[in-house]
């Protein structure tokens, strides 16, 4: 049997019904992922740090074998011209009027006065408002969104969330993850995150993984570059001297660092917590009261560290209550799995049928502590957790919360946008020259109304412009049976790349292509195809 525990492999002879029948032995000294057994089983394969390895199943030296995957960054359109009738810039409380938003390539390259017959492809939203796109602080892409399909993405698009920002996932996947968003082979927001958060030898989510020594830490930790983590994300039960050397790492690796704990990770030069109090091991760094209340003393540390937090206020729920319009939304409804749409439907009846005097308490000091820290100069991300929350749903609820219990719409929309783009340190969350192009076309002002946030026509991610309708359709409409002699085939649904197959070498006549994976068009005699990638997406 082979195993890797401790981040290295072992192998340990057993009996057939699998007891062990002597002591493990261990084979390698490297980061150890996915072990599987070689087609001659005499030899491991397994991945170290973004290699395929394979290693002799009795010990000896690994070799890499060679898998030439490659992607490249998806390409926007060369230019496109967004002409806003007004254009909130997600940092001035003025909003511009008439203006053209020029944008080449991934980012924008100008914004100025409106002028007829600029060239480029034109989004015309002359009778609306454009805003900076969405950033959720806090999500699990992972957790469930495999039961997603296609669907999470576009969800939180048709929402206007146009950049996620994940602080644990399982490391491979959320490397795949980043990759199939940023090269476009998914239609996804734009996305930042770390593998598996590191604990101690105890763990609870089993997306994570224990770390029992020193010398497993480094090997972890050589992991986190070698996948070229956006981030670090220290868990509850890491001894706090190896929280220090987890931070020192991070920032000589140039990326933050964020945890469950304001102290003692503000003495090490933490930059961020996440939750307004949530799962805690340490019984001196409570941040609230059972209540939900702030204890002053938390607050002054976070404004005089300028350390961010994500209060994630899943006490939003309870405004269910009043407000069902998004439990009710169109796009929710069409792009949420039907299991979360119940689970939705759920949440909104059990706001309504049962006594929310204690939650809506609750969801008030916690916003009341945010908006402390906020107007005395301190950081405030909006951030959800979802799936655990409702996917893009949640963030727009959290943001209503906000403006219910004391923020104004425009302090709780630059949460959202300017200083998430700030606390990234990323090119995000503001409209100006050099700025990515992340953009939200909205029907409304939402720096009066907080709800008209979420009436969202168009978004525009890294330049490329999608349309609710276009986000909705692959689930709004039947697809469409295969003409039997079309010779360049449609895309079987938006994910999929390699759309028009091409024959074998010396292949002749009209090409047979695949549906979903189902043969169509199938001629007697023809040629295989090749080049052509499946896809599931439902």
């Amino acid at each position: 049997m082979a195993f890797a525990v401790a981040s290295v492999l072992y192998t340990v002879d057993v009996a057939t019904d699998g007891t062990p029948t002597g002591e493990p032995r261990q084979i390698t000294e490297e980061v150890t992922d996915a072990p599987s057994w070689s087609g001659d089983s005499q030899h491991l394969l397994y991945l170290n740090n973004g290699r395929l390895r394979l290693v002799p199943a009795d010990g000896g030296r690994p070799r890499t074998v060679a898998v030439p995957l490659t992607w490249t960054a998806v390409r926007p359109p060369a230019r496109t011209v967004v002409h806003a009738g007004r254009m909130w810039d997600g940092v001035h409380r003025e909003i511009r009027r008439d203006v053209d938003i020029v944008v080449e390539g991934h980012r924008i390259k100008a914004v100025e006065p409106h002028a007829e017959g600029r060239a480029g492809r034109r989004v015309d939203a002359r009778d609306r408002l454009v805003m900076p796109g969405f950033v959720d602080m806090h999500h699990h892409r992972e957790m469930q969104g495999y039961a997603y399909g296609d669907r999470q993405g576009r969800l939180w698009l048709s929402l206007g969330v146009t950049t996620t920002r994940s602080p644990g996932s399982p490391a491979y996947h959320m490397v795949e993850e980043r990759e199939a968003t940023r090269s476009g082979a998914r239609i996804a927001p734009r996305y930042f995150a770390t593998g598996e958060a590191v604990d101690g030898p105890r763990i609870y989510y089993n997306l994570m993984r224990p770390t029992f020594s020193d010398a497993q830490l480094k090997l972890e930790l050589e992991r986190a570059r070698s996948l070229e983590y956006d981030l670090m994300k220290c868990y509850v039960r890491l001894p706090v001297m190896w929280h220090k050397r987890v931070i020192a790492f991070a920032h000589d690796a140039g990326i933050p660092v964020t945890s469950h704990y304001h102290y003692p990770a503000m003495a090490f030069g933490g930059d961020a917590m996440e939750h307004t109090g949530a799962t805690n091991r340490f019984g001196y760094s409570r941040t609230v009261t059972p209540l939900g209340t702030g204890y002053a003393d938390v607050t002054d540390l976070f404004v005089a560290s300028d350390m961010a937090r994500t209060p994630t206020l899943f006490g939003s729920t309870t405004l269910y209550r009043e407000d069902r319009s998004l439990v009710e939304d169109r796009r929710v409804r069409t792009l949420n799995p039907p299991w979360r749409t119940a689970a939705l439907q759920e949440s909104a009846d059990a706001a309504s049928r049962t006594d929310q005097t204690a939650r809506r308490a609750n969801l008030r000091a916690q916003v009341r502590q945010a908006l402390d820290i906020f107007r005395r100069g301190g950081r405030i991300v909006a951030g959800t957790d979802a799936p655990i929350d409702h996917a893009a749903v949640s963030l727009h609820m959290n943001l209503r919360a906000m403006v219910t219990y004391g923020f104004t719409p425009y302090e709780a929309l630059t949460t959202a946008t300017s200083m998430a783009g700030e606390t990234l340190h990323e090119d995000l969350g503001r409209i100006a020259p050099g700025m990515y192009a992340d953009l939200a076309v909205v029907d409304g002002d939402p720096l009066t109304d907080i709800k008209v946030a979420a009436n969202v026509e168009q978004v525009l991610v890294s330049g490329i412009t999608h349309t609710v309708d276009s986000l909705m359709r692959p689930f709004s409409e039947p697809p469409a049976a295969a003409p039997a002699s079309r010779r360049t085939p449609a895309p079987c649904c938006p994910r999929c790349l390699n759309t028009r197959p091409t024959t074998r070498s010396g292949g002749t006549g009209t090409p047979t292509w695949r549906r979903h994976g189902t043969p169509v068009a199938a001629g007697e005699g023809k040629p295989r195809l090749t080049g052509f990638r499946s896809c599931s997406r439902d």
